[in-house]
């Protein structure tokens, strides 16, 4: 059974490769990083690996070029997945020395078929050959040969060299077409068995659209002067052509109903991605509602500052983290509470302005490390997340979060909306329990006073 290996950082996108090639004998194998690839590649062992072009880290052209130095994986067959459609850009992955290109919205056909012939389970070309001999200039490794045309059909051509060229490397052809215009064409080298000497085949690597047509247009018109010189009946012939003309119609029409296919299943991609992102924002509402109800459930302070440990626990999933309150006598942070700190780990007074601490609270604006967050942070002064407990327009205090229980790589715009939602009930459950303390231990006071005058 074959292995392929599937990269690519969107889950749903994986999923959706993994759907096109399940039920095709395949063992399908997924990795969601450059760097993952490079270092599972020689434990997983693929037959053929589909490689997304941009990724966070290491690009996909990168990674190619990375494997094709290792002498073990030169003739590993790689394809290009990926939204990348600029020539430059296609240009760049077939240098980095890919076996093919597909782009993104996937065509399913389209990308079985390029799988079966990475993996040499397509012995020849299904498409219908037309016998032509057209000069062609080739482009090589750097090399420019002139070659003639043995045969063509839309997904490849025979070529007659008098040069030997290099089975597998990537070339550029440019042959006139039907109507006069340059037509240039990548492709890439194989060799049929029983191929005679100086003969070579090339199949076609991501026509665009228009090459495409100009493509069939030359094909046809081929067709139709090869019919003519073997004799057939010139009505005939008309008759061949009209109806040669109406199945490219309906090709073209088949081609623009797949792409279309493929379009609404990338739309589906996003509807899709767009309902997780609801039921994560749901499941946060839901949680914000819950912790928000246990925060306001109480006006002892002490108490307050518990609860508030517990959410951010449960509901952030915070490992580290701390809870500082400002005294406005000082004007400085004071360390309250936390969690996940080593016993001789002690928190200076933070005077507003110095450090990521001071700065954020003395700014009134939430903080958010914009780089990799994956193993937290042990400097004190330091946090990966800063939230100014602000009520009423005025700072009463600050969250610092040092540390997630989830690895994740980095924070995304639905963490930033969490965090600041929670950190405002925090500061109004904090802003209530300190409130209602002042005035319980002033009715004290009265109450003593008035049971001295009653005595």
């Amino acid at each position: 059974m074959s292995k392929i290996l599937l990269v690519d950082d969107v889950d749903l996108f994986l999923e959706l490769e993994r759907s096109y090639l399940e039920g095709c004998g395949y063992n399908l194998v997924t990795a969601s990083s450059g760097e993952e690839t490079l270092q599972r590649l020689t434990k997983i062992a693929p037959d053929v690996l589909l490689l997304d072009y941009y990724m966070p880290g290491i690009n996909g052209d990168e990674v190619c070029r990375l494997i094709r130095k290792d002498p073990n994986w030169k003739k590993l067959p790689i394809l290009m997945v990926t939204a990348a459609g600029k020539p430059e850009e296609v240009q760049s992955c077939l240098d980095a020395g890919c076996d093919d290109y597909i782009t993104k919205p996937v065509n399913k056909q389209e990308l079985r078929d390029k799988v079966k012939r990475l993996l040499g389970t397509v012995q020849r070309r299904s498409a219908e050959r037309v016998a032509v001999k057209l000069p062609i200039q080739l482009q090589e490794g750097g090399r420019l040969h002139v070659v003639t045309s043995k045969d063509i059909s839309s997904s490849g051509i025979c070529l007659k060299s008098e040069n030997p060229i290099e089975e597998n490397s990537t070339v550029e052809m440019k042959l006139e077409g039907s109507d006069g215009e340059l037509l240039s064409l990548y492709g890439k080298v194989k060799r049929a068995p029983g191929q005679a000497d100086g003969e070579c085949g090339v199949y076609f690597i991501y026509p665009d659209q228009d090459s495409k047509k100009h493509l069939d247009r030359l094909i046809r018109s081929k067709k139709a002067e090869q019919l003519q010189k073997d004799g057939v009946d010139e009505r005939l012939s008309r008759r061949l052509q009209m109806l040669e003309n109406e199945c490219s119609k309906l090709r073209t029409e088949q081609d623009d109903a797949l792409r279309r296919i493929g379009e609404l299943e990338q739309e589906n991609l996003d509807f899709a991605n767009q309902l997780v992102q609801v039921e994560d924002v749901n499941n946060n509402l839901t949680n914000l509602y819950i912790a928000s109800s246990r925060l306001h459930s109480t006006l002892d302070r002490e108490e307050t500052l518990e609860i508030i440990k517990e959410v951010v626990i449960n509901f952030v999933g915070a490992e580290k983290f701390a809870v500082f309150l400002f005294d406005k006598t000082t004007e400085h942070l004071r360390f309250e509470t936390g969690e996940g700190f080593e016993g001789d780990e002690e928190f200076p007074d933070i005077p507003l302005g110095e450090g990521v601490l001071g700065k954020t609270a003395e700014n009134s604006e939430n903080y958010f490390y914009p780089g990799k967050i994956t193993e937290g942070s042990d400097d004190l002064m330091a946090p990966i997340v800063a939230i100014p407990l602000i009520i009423h327009g005025k700072m009463i205090g600050l969250l610092a979060i040092y540390r997630l229980f989830i690895q994740k790589e980095q924070l995304e715009s639905i963490d930033y909306q969490l965090f600041s939602m929670l950190g405002e009930h925090a500061a109004s459950a904090l802003f209530s329990s300190t409130l209602y303390g002042h005035s319980e231990r002033k009715r004290q006071t009265y109450q003593g006073f008035v049971d001295l005058l009653l005595k």
